[in-house]
């Protein structure tokens, strides 16, 4: 794998372009965020599992039928939000301004309780009215000044037309208000999840406070207080709810704190500039957090050689950090040794089992390394990582040739189908399994799959 012509981290380049490594891959995805935006996506399973271990204890609380994804969006600005699906997005940078591991956990409860009340459901109930209404005024307005041109009357155009104008700022101070509303009612949901889950509500009114500052700094230029409106009243509010609890003055644990440093550390070291991090985390800091970013900073500067060279003491400071031997293993491939990158990325696997986007890692160092034996292993890797991600077009690219190099010439098609599928290319996706068909024995399991995309609509 190469690097792009922005002189970036190969894990940086476009899904459409690469089978991209696994850490902080970047992809675009449509969800129904505010402004109907389109969205980088960060996908890390170090970030991933502190985030949904912050989460499980908070879900279990609110008793929810689902467990909605968590995604961390590619977006420096301290933002988080829910969409109609049902899942949560959270900035990184929400990631990297969270003081304390409570911090996080309140906005994950916040969230959590717009999902809980059905506000997401509700706030488009309210929009399509509040836009029905704003139509029909707007058209008595349009017939009353279209009406006026007729009789030349100018006060009844001015009227109309004031008419219209008033419509619509009724219309937002309406919505607005009704925001305020859910997001009271999602301050107040927060506490009762928070309470029930065992956990301190500090982070709750430590998460407003930033959010009241910046409002006063800002002017309201942030996003996250334009999608969750903020006032002192309501912070008063949260404030005297939640030193009642009898959590209040319960810390943080000693896991989650190292969880939520590494996670900055990770993020600050390849999303920040280097300045920044050698600002953050100086030389005269020797935790593993700083350590970590700092080796980071330098891979991602180009320093991949040197980077290698610190890795060893690194994990010999945390053998038992599967995140550690994963970065690793990603410096190895990346710098173009993919056989010298199977031990630790084995060691990885075995210390996270579950972590299926370190699997993935694995599956592509064995595909890179080559062989029978590698390829074979990397067949068994990633069809259990699709099982868990049956809809990662990466999986499905590299099972394509993990099955090329065995001469599997049937398999091989079918997977880069699926990964056609998936990626949303239809056409190819049936020329693929068309092929896939007159390549495997008929009535087999792939045969009949392959004959499940020909069959799609």
């Amino acid at each position: 794998m190469t690097r792009n012509a922005f002189a970036m981290p190969p894990l940086f380049r476009s899904l459409a372009a690469r089978l991209a490594p696994v850490f902080l891959v970047f992809v675009l995805l449509s969800a129904t965020a505010p402004a109907q935006a389109q969205l980088a996506i960060i996908r890390d399973a170090e970030i991933e599992a502190m985030v949904a271990d912050f989460a499980a204890p908070l879900l279990r609380a609110a008793g929810m039928p689902r467990t909605p994804r968590i995604v961390i969006v590619n977006e420096r600005r301290f933002n988080a939000f829910v969409t109609e699906e049902g899942d949560i997005y959270v900035n990184y940078g929400t990631v990297l301004e969270s003081p304390t591991p409570a911090a996080l956990k309140a906005v994950l409860a916040h969230e959590i309780g717009h999902l809980a009340g059905g506000h997401v459901a509700r706030l488009r109930e309210q929009m399509d009215i509040r836009a029905r209404v704003q139509a029909i005024t707007m058209f008595m307005g349009i017939g009353a000044i279209a009406a006026a041109s007729g009789s030349g009357s100018s006060d009844v155009s001015h009227m109309a037309t004031a008419m219209i104008m008033a419509s619509q700022s009724a219309s937002m101070n309406s919505l607005m208000a009704y925001r305020q509303g859910e997001e009271s009612a999602a301050d107040a949901a927060a506490l009762r999840i928070l309470q029930a889950a065992g956990q301190t509500p500090r982070g709750l009114v430590d998460t407003l406070t930033i959010l009241l500052q910046n409002q006063v700094q800002r002017a309201g230029a942030s996003g996250y207080l334009s999608s969750h409106p903020l006032a002192q009243d309501r912070l008063q509010q949260v404030e005297a709810a939640a030193r009642q609890s009898p959590y209040w003055s319960r810390g943080d644990s000693r896991a989650d704190i190292q969880a939520l440093d590494m996670a900055k550390a990770k993020l600050a070291g390849f999303l920040e500039g280097t300045a920044t991090v050698a600002n953050r985390y100086p030389n005269s800091d020797g935790s593993l957090a700083a350590r970590y970013a700092r080796v980071i900073a330098a891979y991602k500067a180009g320093g991949g050689i040197s980077a290698l060279q610190i890795m060893p003491s690194l994990i010999s400071s945390a053998p038992s950090n599967p995140y550690l031997r994963e970065l690793h293993g990603q410096m190895l491939y990346e710098l173009g040794r993919p056989g010298e990158a199977l031990a630790p990325l084995r060691r990885a696997v075995d210390l996270a089992p579950d972590a299926t986007l370190i699997r993935i890692l694995y599956g592509q160092a064995l595909v890179g390394a080559g062989g029978a034996a590698n390829l074979n292993e990397a067949v068994l890797q990633l069809k259990r990582s699709a099982v868990a991600e049956p809809r990662n077009v990466r999986i499905h690219l590299l099972l394509s040739q993990a099955y090329g190099g065995l001469g599997m010439a049937g398999h091989a098609s079918l997977s880069a189908a699926e990964a056609a599928l998936w990626r949303g290319d239809e056409p190819t996706a049936r020329g693929l399994a068309r092929q896939a068909q007159g390549q495997l024995p008929q009535g087999t399991p792939e045969w009949l799959r392959a004959g499940d995309i020909l069959a799609m609509n």
